[in-house]
């Protein structure tokens, strides 16, 4: 018998995600679907929440890797690059309405924050590709309304989907994938159009657009370093004294950044101690940086 793999889990899952909704599908329906008794399911996941979260880094890691693959591909016409793009958005992230998911969980606790972040990570990764790809396609000219035509895309592709009873075949994807790349063609030649001013409302400093080399909000700067640190501790060897000290000062740490009347000079002191260790330096500094801006 095979043996059951957390890639196995999380693939059932989605199946049942797409289905009948994340609220609706039980931990009990997920473990049947895999082939196992609900026990068995919490020595892969802790709770339905971790897996929501492991199936949103798989599909970030999928995408990763398929969007490498089509940036090797030199001989391809830039708007067939476009076209392909699409597809693996439609593959990859839409059709199993995971970003239906995760917007609908509350951003309250440490585990919604680290699944908005994830899907952050991987919405803005799938914005910066469709923006270096639509440059590629255009031209160096449609780079002030990329920004507007990567929102459109994305909102043509998720009410198509919205609207889906059933999960697109492979037929629907490769129609879809053309339909939006004609609107694609219309948007950019109007847009280039001399006779025409265009308003802009989308563009790289808006809070949308918090890419690797772009602009991040404060709240998700600092969510981000915190996270960061935490794993870094977490992988750091240290002796069971020292690393449970440094967990209790990141934990006040993350406790004043949550309060609404942050304490500066509290907080100061809090990443001067923490910054002592080198591995925790650098997120430190750019803690600080971010209060002080």
């Amino acid at each position: 018998m095979k043996k059951i793999t957390s890639e196995d889990i999380i693939y059932a899952a989605l199946s049942l995600f797409s289905e009948k909704g994340y609220d609706a599908t039980s931990v009990d329906e997920i473990a049947r679907e895999s082939g196992m008794v609900k026990a068995s399911f919490y020595k892969y996941f802790q709770s339905k929440e971790a897996l929501l979260l492991g199936t949103i880094v798989l599909i970030e890691k999928l995408l990763d890797a398929d969007i490498k693959e089509l940036y090797l591909k030199h001989q391809l016409p830039s708007r067939e690059k476009l076209r392909q793009l699409y597809l693996i958005a439609l593959g990859r992230i839409y059709k199993n309405k995971v970003h239906l998911l995760v917007y609908s969980v509350p951003l309250i606790g440490s585990k919604e924050e680290k699944i908005a972040q994830a899907i952050d990570r991987v919405e803005h990764y799938l914005s910066d590709v469709m923006i270096d790809f639509l440059i590629d396609a255009y031209g160096e000219f449609i780079k002030d309304y990329a920004y507007d035509i990567n929102f459109v895309v994305k909102s043509m592709i998720v009410n198509s989907l919205r609207m889906s009873d059933s999960e697109l075949s492979w037929t629907e994807q490769q129609t879809l994938a053309e339909f939006i790349l004609s609107i694609t063609d219309m948007l950019a030649q109007g847009m280039l159009n001399p006779n025409h001013q265009h308003q802009i409302m989308w563009s790289p400093d808006t809070s949308l657009y918090e890419g690797s080399n772009q602009f991040w909000t404060k709240g998700k700067q600092i969510s981000y370093a915190l996270q960061h640190m935490d794993t870094v501790l977490k992988q750091t060897e240290l002796n069971e004294a020292t690393r449970n000290e440094y967990v209790q000062i990141l934990s006040r740490l993350q406790g004043e950044l949550s309060e609404q009347n942050v304490e500066i000079a509290h907080v100061k002191a809090l990443l001067l101690f923490l910054g002592q260790l080198p591995e925790l330096l650098e997120d430190c500094t750019k803690l600080k940086a971010i209060l002080e801006a």
